[in-house]
């Protein structure tokens, strides 16, 4: 069978891993033909780990340029696919039904969910982590993509029953910021080599504010954030990054009690077409907050599931939870 002969690789870049690689390793054991794990410079024991878990171990050095660290990592072997993961994710595949799928696929990519399961807010998205390494490579100092050599990238969408990842994420507030930190030194890294050329980058300019706008928000530079997606909405009209990026900059409005800002921002993220469902989800949460307690409860209403502009599915609890505040919010004004 053609699915007999196709070599599909894993592929990981760590540093100071140890704790979590050995379980990823694990779940990779019966999906994959072959491990190659690349090491920038751990010095907890990480390479050894993935020695005795029978992985292909290479060394380089942390050069704060992601796309070029994994590509680094896929230099010197070959595969016909590799799947690409991180030390905190474990891989849950139908094995022969992914090698027959990927054996057949005129694509060049593949993009599989990816169950985030850390605290506060778990929730469910979709990216590109299996891809032919011949026709691809990876792009961007900071939250890298997979993009085609020459043209458009064709991507196949992988059911998740055939694979998909769960990821544990940065378990800690102390570990979530210091991610957020490294990411915005590196987002304004990236806009500094893109300031050389920013007409044939605009794609990618947008990419890296909305980024860098998140990762101010992780690392709490609130006005930085601010700053930098107002940028983004004002520099890339009619654009999706903008209206994540107007998202974002609702969210960040939210946490900071200034619901009447958020309201215009979800109603702009309306007009630019938005899910009405996720926009009433966010508009209830504005409503509740300013003591316009039946009026949010109309909206949540209409809200069946949580889908943001980047298409996460966030958990069903959150949607409870709002519903059931909302309720006793109503019960106590009847009674008062």
């Amino acid at each position: 069978m053609v699915s007999a002969n196709l070599r599909l690789a894993a592929v990981i870049i760590v540093r100071d891993e140890a704790e979590l690689l050995a379980r990823c390793l694990t779940s990779l054991r019966d999906v994959v033909d072959e491990i190659h794990v690349h090491d920038t410079g751990s010095t907890d024991g990480s390479a050894d780990v993935a020695v005795r878990a029978g992985a292909h171990v290479t060394t380089g050095l942390w050069n704060n340029h992601f796309a070029e660290v994994r590509n680094a990592a896929l230099s010197g072997w070959t595969a016909d696919w590799v799947l690409s993961v991180d030390a905190d994710d474990q891989v849950h595949a139908d094995l022969p039904r992914l090698r027959e799928l990927l054996a057949s696929m005129p694509e060049d990519a593949a993009s599989l969910e990816i169950d985030n399961e850390r605290q506060g807010d778990p929730f469910t998205y979709r990216t590109v982590r299996l891809f032919r390494p011949a026709r691809t490579r990876w792009v961007g100092r900071v939250h890298e993509h997979v993009t085609a050599r020459d043209g458009v990238l064709r991507v196949h969408d992988l059911p998740r029953d055939i694979i998909r990842l769960a990821h544990t994420g940065y378990d800690t507030a102390e570990q979530r910021t210091e991610k957020a930190l490294r990411n915005m030194v590196l987002g304004r890294m990236e806009l500094d080599d893109l300031a050389s050329d920013p007409a044939g980058n605009r794609d990618l300019i947008a990419r890296t504010l909305l980024d860098l706008g998140r990762s101010c928000i992780g690392a709490g530079h609130k006005q930085d954030a601010v700053d930098t997606l107002e940028m983004l909405r004002d520099l890339f009209p009619r654009t999706r990054e903008r209206l994540q990026g107007t998202d974002h900059l609702a969210q960040l409005m939210l946490a900071e009690g200034m619901d009447e800002v958020a309201l215009v921002l979800v109603e702009d993220m309306r007009a630019g077409g938005a899910e009405p469902t996720y926009c009433d989800w966010l508009a209830s949460q504005a409503l509740a907050q300013l003591g316009e307690v039946d009026e949010a409860a109309r909206l949540l209403g209409n809200v069946g599931r949580i889908v943001d502009t980047a298409g996460r599915r966030h958990n069903a609890s959150a949607l409870a939870e709002m519903k059931q505040l909302v309720a006793a919010l109503q019960a106590r004004l009847t009674t008062v």
